[in-house]
């Protein structure tokens, strides 16, 4: 498989699309033990402005692009066929996936969002769910993951669906793969509640022009959006100069 790297300040990223994730998975189950990350241009804000963050996401199995910014910068790279990859489309692309062999676990969200998301999952997508666990809303460092990550080894679980949100989902992982016994984990945000369409993708022109992330926070946030939005863009664009003046 074809995977490849480049950079944003110190953050490694691949360019790799969801079928080439979903064959790895396959290919990999029982194999290989790490996470998976769905970076946007925050959570690449945030690799290089906090270390230990940055060192999770570049320990992981894949970063990839979840944004058309961060596509960007990977076209100013020099990749030419790269593709942006969110974490809900990744999602369904494995449920529709026609090999329902593969076992999947989901861990995020409230117990009625899972409840829900399980029931859908097995139903409509006919997807081998073994098993669930929505964690109670804790600090990151206080969650028990020896006796979580029991819960998923005894499951059978190939792949782990993880939905908490980042960068905490992140730090999630990390630190669960601690004791997973070769399991992939996949951390992909809000993807439980796109696939139960509580949650829908904004209109195709907003995401082709790299706003799906402005979209989402100023609609769920405006003032924080507001607050926080403009150091994106300038990491962006300064991380866009680079890469041309190195042309």
């Amino acid at each position: 498989m074809k995977a490849t790297k480049y950079t944003v300040g110190v953050l490694n990223l691949f360019s790799i699309n969801k079928q080439q994730i979903i064959s790895y998975i396959k290919k990999n189950k029982g194999k290989v033990n790490g996470y998976i990350c769905v970076t946007n241009t925050r959570t690449a804000y945030l690799s290089n402005n906090n270390k230990a963050y940055g060192v999770i996401q570049n320990n992981s199995l894949f970063t990839i692009p979840d944004g058309m910014p961060l596509v960007w910068l990977g076209k100013l790279a020099g990749i030419k066929n790269i593709e942006r990859t969110a974490g809900p489309e990744l999602f369904e692309e494995a449920l529709l996936d026609k090999d329902k062999s593969l076992k999947h676990y989901l861990l995020g969200d409230t117990e009625d969002v899972i409840r829900k998301l399980e029931q859908k999952c097995k139903i409509e997508y006919k997807a081998n769910i073994v098993g669930s666990y929505s964690p109670p809303f804790l600090d990151v460092n206080k969650y028990d993951y020896k006796a979580i990550a029991k819960k998923i080894n005894n499951s059978g679980a190939d792949i782990v669906w993880l939905a908490l949100g980042s960068p905490k989902q992140d730090v999630f992982a990390s630190k669960l793969v601690a004791h997973t016994d070769n399991k992939i984990l996949l951390n992909v945000g809000a993807a439980f509640r796109f696939i139960l369409r509580e949650y829908n993708m904004p209109p195709s022109v907003i995401q082709k022009i790299g706003l799906t992330g402005v979209y989402w926070r100023f609609k769920q946030k405006p003032m924080l959006f507001l607050q926080k939005y403009p150091k994106y863009v300038v990491f962006i664009l300064k991380h866009a100069l680079i890469k041309l003046l190195k042309k």
